[in-house]
């Protein structure tokens, strides 16, 4: 069977073949009227070669397509090898940048406190699950940041240094249930101690208490660190009074506070170095 149709290939082969050449010859006596045998030949001849021309056609096409396919892999390679060395240049340009704005912050907060030995630190990380009340600075007590430190962001307090490693420190901020300063008004001199208290640090408020009855203090009012602070020095900003609201011992009353530092993290803070309690607290800690 196989013999069979070897032979019969090869028959049809060469029967193609027979009637290509005998359309040759006749095409060259063009003004020879067409014969019978020759409208036979055109009608098995021209399909015969329209199809190879469509394959010829379809095959220059594919290697056009192939060609253009591998012409757009290369540029898209290029294109991905240029972007993400564009990337990289944005990324330093950012980093740059935001290196830049933390010195030249750092620089402002030390301009505004030249009588405070202070010391620049980066804020590292906010601890997670404490709303506004405790984040984490890249200074330790290598760099000479020891516990009580009193720690300012711009020009006003935000908390104190609650523990210090060799290489970071922990801050409780004013907004913490642990914080506590002194305060007096500077249009009234009233006094009082400005706290912080978990549910009004939602709203970015703390708390002042202490407040007499008869006291003159009212929204709006500019409170500072007071002299009387074991901590911090006198005359820092604090925050300003929002409300004032009464007691029920009907004695005292107490104020609602936003805090002079605001609610944010920041991204450097000075920590107030050489107070008498931290020099006491170094010497304990030698």
């Amino acid at each position: 069977m196989v013999d069979y149709l070897h032979k019969r290939k090869r028959i049809f082969l060469a029967s193609g073949m027979v009637l290509c050449l005998a359309a040759m010859l006749l095409s060259i006596f063009p003004g020879v009227r067409p014969t019978v045998l020759e409208r036979t030949l055109a009608f098995v001849v021209i399909p015969l070669q329209r199809g190879a021309q469509s394959s010829v056609a379809w095959v220059q096409g594919r290697f056009s397509a192939i060609t253009d396919n591998a012409r757009l892999l290369n540029e898209n390679a290029d294109l991905r090898e240029e972007n993400a060395r564009l990337l990289f240049e944005i990324e330093q340009l950012i980093l740059a940048g935001e290196e830049n704005y933390t010195l030249t912050a750092l620089l402002e907060m030390r301009q505004r406190f030249p009588e405070l030995p202070t010391i620049g630190a980066r804020v590292i990380a906010q601890n997670p699950g404490v709303l506004r009340s405790r984040f984490t600075i890249e200074s330790g007590t290598r760099d000479g940041v020891y516990a009580q430190m009193p720690v300012l962001a711009g020009d006003a307090v935000k908390g104190v240094v609650r523990y210090a490693a060799h290489r970071h420190a922990e801050v409780i901020t004013i907004f913490d249930s642990d914080f506590s300063v002194a305060v007096h008004s500077v249009r009234a001199e009233v006094s009082g101690i400005v706290r912080g208290d978990t549910q009004l640090a939602r709203d970015g408020l703390v708390r002042m208490d202490f407040i007499s009855d008869t006291a003159n203090i009212m929204p709006g009012d500019l409170l500072v660190t007071s002299v009387y602070s074991l901590i911090f020095p006198p005359g820092l900003p604090v925050g300003t009074v929002v409300s004032v609201h009464p007691n029920p011992d009907g004695l005292t009353r107490h104020a609602l506070i936003e805090p002079a530092a605001g609610t944010d993290r920041p991204q450097m803070v000075l920590v107030v170095a050489e107070l008498p309690i931290a020099e006491d607290y170094q010497a304990q800690e030698s």
